[in-house]
């Protein structure tokens, strides 16, 4: 499920953190994978799985090159046996 709210959060942490400086995102409590999309002029894009526990890392950049940040937090059903 796409985290609309939290990406606004996201949105706001970089705003307020000065260009050079690393933005650090906890998803505490969160037991579930966590992809992140980063999309940037230019076509690139950067996808990175938050393994729970672990903390989201990036160096602010300039304004003007990123373009959009999504946000999945993916389902987990339980061990299943294959």
């Amino acid at each position: 499920m796409r985290e609309f709210e939290l990406e606004q959060v996201l949105t706001d942490t970089i705003n307020r953190t000065q260009v050079g400086e690393d933005v650090t995102i906890n998803f505490s409590g969160e037991t579930n994978l966590i992809d992140v999309e980063m999309k940037f002029s230019g076509g690139w894009a950067i996808t990175q799985t938050i393994v729970p526990g672990k903390p989201f890392v990036f160096t602010r950049g300039e304004d003007g090159f990123l373009q959009s940040i999504n946000i999945t937090i993916k389902p987990f059903d339980g061990l299943k046996n294959v």
